[in-house]
C-alpha cells in the first residue's frame, strides 16, 4: 500500500543527514542510521553513519567556571557506536565510488527497508547494490541485511569487503546546544567495548565479507549479514535471515492491527496518512522494553539531545502506548520506578523531602548543566505522576498500582516540601514551566496544575490502599488551596505571577532566520519578554478541561506570543483549537505535526527524529479530532473533525478490550 511506503519523494529535504535519520531502523534496543553503503568524497563531509544502543552512554565531568552547590556533576551522552552499513567494491583494483542513482523504500507495514544504489568506477563500469535491512524486533540484539551485487555493463571479477567499524572519536565543534558529538574513545578487548567514564560494556558479534568472485553482466550474488550487539557476551545462535525477516513482518502486522490510524481526506491527499503512520512506526521502534530504558528525544535515530530521556516520554509518547500497547507502556513506567531511589537522593541533596526526578539524562541522575531550564522544571514530577495515573485509568491494573503507589506518595511529599502556604493559598516558587523562554518564576500555572493533580492522585491512592493517611490530609489541603494567578482586568489566566507584566517580544522586527530564539539571543533578552517557546498554560487546559470561554481567551492571548520553536508545541495548540471549534487552526497545527520530520520543518531532522512530536500527532487525532477522554470510567468521544478530513478510524485498548472508533464528517 502506498500510504505504508516511504520514499525519497516524500521528503521535503533529501540531504544525506535527513535520509539517514528518517529511514533509520530500530527496535527499542538497537538503532542504525540509514547511511549509504559507499560514501563518495562529497557525502563523507555530510554523512553521520552510526548505530546506537538504548541506555549505553559515556560519562564525563561537567566543569563550571563558577561552581554552585547541587549542580549536575556528570554529562551523559549516548554513544555513537559502529558503522554497520559501509562496504567497498572493486573491479580489478578499481573502486566503485561514484554514486549514479539511489532508490530508497521503507515498508512501514512490514518493518523492512529496501534500497537500490548504482555506483560507477572512474572508467564507467557500473554495479547495482540492492539492500534489504531491518533491526530485528524478534531478536533485539540483531541488525540484519541482505546484500545483492550485480554488474550492469560489464563482466569480470569483483571484490566485496564489509567489516563493521567503530566510529572514531572526534571533538564536538557545533554551536547548536541541542546536540553534541556522540562518538567516544572506547576500551576494546576482543569483542568487548567499554566506556572509559561510565564503565558500561557492550559485546559485538559481526558478520564480515571479504570475497572475490566473478560475475557475468546482469548476473547477481547474494550475501546475508546478521550483526549483533549485546550487554552480555551471549548471542542468539543459528539465526536465519529469512526466518527473522518473516517474524519481523508478523510483529509489525500485529502492531498495526492495534495501533493504526486511518484518515480519509476530502482531497484524497495521502501525505498526512503517510505522515501519521511514519510517526507511529518510529515510536514503536524507539521505545525501550526492559524497564531499564525509556525513549530518547530522538529515539535511536540520531545524536540530538545526547540520547536523553525527558518529560516528553510521559506527556507526549506514553499516552499512545497506554491506549494501544499497555505492556510497552508499563515497561516505560518501570524505568521511572527503578529510578525512584535516585530521585529521593536528588531531593535530599537539594534539601527537599520526597523525590525529585531529573529533568534530563539516562542513568537517573540529573545531567542538565543549565538549571534554570533544567532542574527548575520540577513539573517533571507531576508529569510522571500524570502518566502513572493515566495508565491506572486506562488499564485498571491493580497489581501495578500497588507497586507504583510509593512513587506517587514521594512526589507528593516533594510538592509539600517545595511549596508553601501563604495568604493566597499553596504557592510554588522558583520554577520553570514548559515554556523555556520564561524561567525561574513563581506560580507557573502548568506546574501548579500538575502538582495539584499529583497531590490529589496521592490522596486517592492513600484511600485505595489505606496507606499514608496522615500525609494525605496535608496533600489534600495543599491541593485544595493551590494558588492560580488570574488577571481580572483582561480575564486571562496568568502563566505565572509576572509574565503578563513583561514587555511583549518584538515579533515584527525579528528576522525569520533568528528562530529558534535560543540560538540567537541571550537568555536575559528572552526572559524579560512575553514570548513563549511552546504551549504552557494552554497545555494545562488541554490536560485539564475547564470553562471553554476561559480556554478560548487564554488560547487567543498566548498563541500569538508563541514561536513554536519547540517541536512539542504545535500538536498541543492543535488539540485545544479542535475543542474550541477553531477548525482551520486545528487542521493546520495537526498537518504540521503529522509531517514535521518528513518536511524537516524544524530544520534539524538530520540530528534525529522529533519523537515527542510524533506522539503529539497521535494525541492531535485521538484527543483533538476525536476528543477522546475517560468520564465515569467510560471512554467518550466527540466528532471534531475539520472539513478536510471525511473519515477517521483508530483503535484503543481500554481495560483489556480492543475498541474500534470510527468518526465520519457529515
Amino acid at each position: 500500500m502506498k500510504d505504508f511506503t516511504l520514499t525519497l519523494a516524500d521528503l521535503g529535504n533529501t540531504e544525506i543527514g535527513n535520509i539517514e535519520t528518517l529511514f533509520a531502523q530500530a527496535n527499542g534496543f538497537l538503532g542504525v542510521r540509514a547511511s549509504a553503503p559507499i560514501l563518495t568524497d562529497e557525502l563523507k563531509k555530510k554523512s553521520t553513519p552510526g548505530s546506537f544502543v538504548n541506555g549505553f552512554y559515556e560519562e564525563s565531568e561537567l566543569v563550571y567556571p563558577e561552581n554552585a552547590y547541587g549542580l549536575a556533576r556528570k554529562r551523559e551522552t549516548m554513544v555513537k557506536l559502529f558503522d554497520l552499513r559501509s562496504m567497498e567494491i572493486e573491479s580489478e583494483g578499481v573502486s566503485f565510488n561514484q554514486l549514479v542513482n539511489q532508490e530508497i523504500r521503507l515498508d512501514m507495514e512490514g518493518g523492512i527497508l529496501y534500497e537500490r544504489y548504482i555506483y560507477s568506477t572512474s572508467v564507467g563500469q557500473q554495479v547495482q547494490i540492492d539492500i534489504e535491512s531491518f533491526a530485528s524486533h524478534r531478536v533485539r540484539t540483531a541488525y540484519c541485511q541482505k546484500i545483492v551485487i550485480k554488474p550492469l555493463n560489464f563482466s569480470g571479477k569483483l571484490t566485496l569487503k564489509r567489516q563493521p567499524a567503530l566510529i572514531a572519536p572526534k571533538a564536538f565543534d557545533g554551536q547548536d546546544t541541542r546536540t553534541r558529538e556522540a562518538s567516544a574513545d572506547l576500551l576494546v578487548k576482543d569483542n568487548q567495548y567499554t566506556t572509559r567514564g561510565s564503565k558500561l560494556s557492550l559485546y559485538a558479534r559481526f558478520d564480515h565479507i571479504d570475497e572475490t568472485f566473478e560475475l557475468m553482466e546482469g548476473q547477481s550474488k547474494t550475501f546475508t549479514q546478521i550483526d549483533q550487539l549485546a550487554q552480555k557476551n551471549e548471542f542468539a545462535e543459528n539465526l536465519d535471515y529469512n526466518q527473522l525477516r518473516d517474524e519481523q513482518s508478523r510483529i509489525f502486522k500485529a502492531f498495526w492491527s492495534v495501533s493504526d490510524i486511518e484518515i480519509k481526506m476530502e482531497n484524497e491527499d495521502e501525505l498526512l496518512q503517510k505522515g501519521i503512520r511514519f510517526n507511529l512506526f518510529h515510536l514503536f521502534n524507539a521505545a525501550g522494553r526492559d524497564g531499564e530504558t525509556s525513549i530518547g528525544a530522538k529515539g535511536l535515530t540520531g545524536e540530538g539531545y545526547e540520547g536523553h530521556y525527558f518529560w516528553d516520554t510521559e506527556m507526549y509518547m506514553l499516552p499512545f502506548f497506554i491506549y494501544t500497547q499497555p505492556e510497552i507502556a508499563q515497561s516505560l513506567l518501570e524505568y521511572r520506578l527503578n529510578k525512584l531511589a535516585l530521585a529521593k537522593e536528588r531531593a535530599e541533596e537539594l534539601s527537599f523531602k520526597g523525590a525529585l526526578f531529573p529533568w534530563r539524562g539516562i542513568s537517573g541522575h540529573e545531567t542538565s548543566p543549565y538549571y534554570p531550564a533544567g532542574t527548575a522544571q520540577v513539573h517533571i514530577n507531576g508529569d510522571i505522576a500524570y502518566a502513572f495515573q493515566l495508565y491506572d485509568q486506562v488499564t485498571a491494573d491493580a497489581a501495578f498500582a500497588e507497586r507504583f503507589q510509593t512513587l506517587i506518595y514521594e512526589t507528593a511529599d516533594f510538592w509539600l516540601s517545595y511549596g508553601f502556604f501563604s495568604k493566597r493559598g499553596f504557592e510554588i516558587h522558583e520554577v520553570t514551566g514548559p515554556d523555556e523562554y520564561t524561567a525561574l518564576v513563581n506560580n507557573n500555572f502548568y506546574t501548579n496544575k500538575m502538582a495539584q493533580n499529583n497531590l490529589y492522585f496521592a490522596v486517592a491512592l492513600s484511600k485505595r490502599f489505606g496507606k499514608k493517611q496522615q500525609s494525605a490530609q496535608l496533600w489534600q489541603e495543599a491541593a485544595d488551596k493551590m494558588y492560580f494567578g488570574y488577571d481580572k482586568e483582561r480575564l486571562i489566566t496568568q502563566q505565572d505571577d509576572t509574565f503578563l507584566e513583561k514587555q511583549v517580544w518584538n515579533f515584527a522586527d525579528t528576522p525569520k532566520e533568528n528562530y529558534p530564539l535560543l540560538l540567537h539571543y541571550h537568555p536575559m533578552k528572552i526572559y524579560k519578554h512575553q514570548v513563549l517557546k511552546q504551549a504552557d498554560t494552554v497545555l494545562a487546559h488541554m490536560l485539564f478541561e475547564g470553562d471553554k470561554a476561559q480556554t478560548a481567551r487564554d488560547f487567543d492571548y498566548y498563541e500569538p506570543l508563541t514561536t513554536h520553536d519547540s517541536s512539542l508545541s504545535r500538536a498541543i495548540y492543535g488539540i485545544v483549537a479542535s475543542r474550541l471549534g477553531y477548525q482551520q487552526q486545528a487542521y493546520d497545527f495537526f498537518a504540521d505535526s503529522a509531517v514535521m520530520d518528513l518536511s524537516d520543518m524544524q530544520g534539524n531532522a538530520a540530528q534525529g527524529i522529533h519523537a515527542a512530536n510524533m506522539g503529539g500527532s497521535w494525541l492531535g487525532i485521538v484527543q483533538g479530532f476525536a476528543h477522546l477522554r475517560i468520564e465515569n470510567d467510560e471512554v467518550r468521544t466527540e466528532n471534531l473533525l475539520p472539513q478536510q478530513i471525511k473519515q477517521l478510524k483508530f483503535k484503543i485498548n481500554f481495560r483489556g478490550k480492543l475498541k474500534e472508533i470510527v468518526i465520519f464528517n457529515h
